[in-house]
Parts: structure tokens; sequence; C-alpha cells
């Protein structure tokens, strides 16, 4: 049997409400190229992997522990026998064809390519980034990211709509929640780095396919829908803490430890004053919902501010995952 065009990965976890939905439309989004569609199960408990089993459209892997986004691609990864390999959360709908996305990272001097994200209802999900300097991680917590006549040395993130209307050929990084890149290209480069559990890997992959020479490519004109958060008030604080860690690794492996150290100050002092700020809302909210909410961010951003602390003081970017 000939190898397939496109290998597809989804990395599951605890994602049975959502899997039936992105199964049937990723099937559905190549008509020129042809897929296979691999599922890694990184140790479920909420029904998925009976389900999974009851898929003769897909290559199954089933985890016996959570191996993380990073380390559930890079296993399942190992078993693509496509050109390209597509990185595609569980949490996703294909609304359209994915071939001009395939197009795009088969361009020899394109390493990495991503996609216009929404998210359910529609709206605009940034997927597009700028370079993770310490400075720009620092400020970017500020909560002036999304403030569109903030300078972008305050985003670690693209914000602006029309941005995404137009295609771009050379960005510093996409979204893992859809990514296309040549498999020749992630064996150069040894696939996501493991280090990295979660979150900010995408970045360090964009970052890597840059020193190769090669670009980062946006595509305007193919759409996924991406439910991240589903809702929810705020991320939660153990997003926080996965996020503030894979920054400071990002930082010690690109830009060194010292900087790193910086990074863990700046950090430990913003996530006080935002704790400090969620106490304060807390005090004042007339709402049961509400307050309880202020106080689990306020619990959430004092154990990161704590954290960071730690690792500035020990000049460590290893925090709990």
């Amino acid at each position: 049997m000939n190898p397939p065009d496109v290998s597809v990965v989804i990395v599951n976890y605890n994602g049975l409400r959502f899997l039936p939905e992105c199964l049937d439309t990723v099937r559905a989004a190549f008509v020129r190229h042809s897929v296979e569609v691999i599922v890694i199960d990184n140790a479920s408990v909420d029904g998925s992997q009976a389900f999974l089993r009851t898929r003769p459209d897909i290559r199954y892997i089933e985890s016996t522990e959570n191996l993380g986004f990073t380390g559930g691609n890079n296993r399942a990864a190992r078993e693509a026998r496509g050109q390209v390999l597509l990185l595609l959360n569980n949490d996703t709908r294909c609304d359209g064809n994915l071939d001009g996305l395939v197009d795009e990272a088969l361009q020899p001097e394109v390493g990495v390519a991503g996609c216009h994200l929404v998210y359910g209802d529609g709206r605009l999900q940034f997927s597009v980034g700028f370079e993770h300097t310490p400075v720009r991680i620092a400020l970017s917590w500020l909560g002036l990211e999304k403030q569109w006549r903030t300078p972008d040395v305050f985003r670690r993130v693209q914000t602006r709509p029309g941005f995404y209307a137009l295609s771009n050929p050379s960005v510093d990084w996409v979204s893992g929640a859809c990514l296309a890149t040549r498999r020749e290209v992630w064996e150069r480069l040894g696939g996501l780095d493991d280090a990295f559990f979660m979150y900010c890997e995408d970045v360090d992959y964009g970052r890597r396919v840059r020193q190769l020479g090669l670009r980062a490519s946006y595509r305007a004109d193919v759409t996924v829908t991406h439910y991240e958060g589903a809702g929810k008030a705020w991320a939660g604080r153990a997003t926080v803490l996965r996020t503030l860690r894979s920054y400071l690794l990002f930082v010690t492996k690109h830009f060194g430890r010292g900087a790193a150290s910086r990074l863990a100050l700046s950090l430990g002092l913003v996530f006080s004053a935002k704790a400090l700020a969620h106490a304060g809302r807390a005090v004042v909210s007339g709402n049961p919902e509400r307050r309880a909410l202020q106080r689990d961010k306020r619990n959430g951003y004092f154990q990161a501010a704590r954290q960071s602390f730690a690792a500035w003081w020990k000049q460590t970017p290893v925090v709990a995952r």
C-alpha cells in the first residue's frame, strides 16, 4: 500500500465529547491529498478509549500514561507514514478543505504552516504569534495584550483582526492546534521538544524551524474551529502553572539561564499584583459565584507567584507541571 500524503495526528485526553465531530470532519477535509488519521489516547478516564477502539477509520495508540501534548504527538508521529504531519487538537472541527494547508507545508522553503482558527461561536481565535522574548512574555501578562493600540512588545500573539484576513508567508510561529509540517523537517528537528509537557512547544518549534533557514507560514483561507476553553470562566490554576513552567524552559533554552531568572522575578511580581487585584474583587463582589471565581484566581496567581520567586531564587526553570 502506498503511503498517504498526510498523517493527521490527534492527541486525546478526556476529550470524548469532542471526538466524534473531530474525527468525522477531518476525513472529509481532504480532497486532493490522501490521508491517514492517527489518534493517541493519553490514559483518558472519560470513556474515550472505548469509543476510539470502535473507530475502524483511525490508527489508534493507547498510552498507559499521560504523555502530555508534546509527548503524545511525538509518540504518534513515530507511526506516521505521510509526507506531511498535520497536528490537530482533539477539540476541533474542520470547517472546510485542509488541502491548502498541506500545499503550503509542501513548499520547500516552508518548515511549518498554520491556519485561521475560530472559537465555537465564530469569534476569531489568535493563532499566530510574535517571538517570545523575555521582555515580551513579562509585559504580555500585564493584561494589555488584547488592546489593539498597545505596542507589539506587549503581545505574545497577533491580536489585530485585519491580520488574519490575509495569508502571511513569514511569521514567527503558528498555533499547535492545527499545525502542518513536512515529516523530513520534523525528523531533522527531532519533533517537538519533550521538555515542554504542554504549552509553548509550538513557539519553540517555530523558532527552530526558522533556525534551519525555513519559514513559518500562515494560511488565511483554511479555517478550523477550535473549542479551546469551551466557555470556561478562566483557564485555571494548572494552566497558569504549566504555562509558567513552559515559558521559563523556553527562555532558558533560547536566551540563557540569566534571562530566565530575571523573567521569573518579573513574573513573580506580576502574578503577585494580579493575585492582590483578584483578592480585592472577591471582597467587594456581591455575587457568590463571582466571588468564588475571584478567590480561585487569587489562589492560582499567588501559587504562580510563589513558584516564580522560587525559580528566580534557585535560578532554575523547573516548576510544577
